[in-house]
């Protein structure tokens, strides 16, 4: 899927993401932007929950009994066309569904893939 046909819904995932990257980021040499990332899971109720990782927008969800039907990560202190989780996101990702569609922005379009499809950033 790509960004020409993405639902109102995916597309307010997507700005909900962006959102939880505000007040994120680790401290970054002086003269060098901070990254920031911020996820949104859907839930199956319809809800969307944050967190500045994959696990603890997960654990937010679960929280409230619902399971995640889909995922948006988001990235600002950073520019290019693909725009992927840094680090050990993987790990938080354990506890998810392989197959749970996760949205990212690759080579310039917001596409959804899968966790497992997600290439290293």
């Amino acid at each position: 899927m790509d960004e020409d046909r993405l639902t109102p819904q995916l597309g307010r995932l997507i700005d909900a993401a962006k959102a939880a990257c505000a007040g994120g980021g680790a401290a970054a040499p002086a003269g060098a932007a901070a990254r920031a990332e911020g996820w949104a899971v859907l839930g199956v109720d319809g809800k969307v929950y944050l967190g500045a990782k994959l696990a603890v927008a997960l654990a937010a969800a679960r929280d409230k009994g619902t399971a995640p039907e889909a995922a948006a990560f988001a990235v600002i202190g950073e520019q290019g066309d693909s725009l992927l989780p840094g680090g050990a996101w993987r790990d938080g990702a354990e506890a998810a569904d392989p197959q749970l569609p996760v949205l990212v922005k690759y080579l310039g379009r917001w596409v959804m893939a899968t966790i497992g499809e997600i290439p290293a950033g």
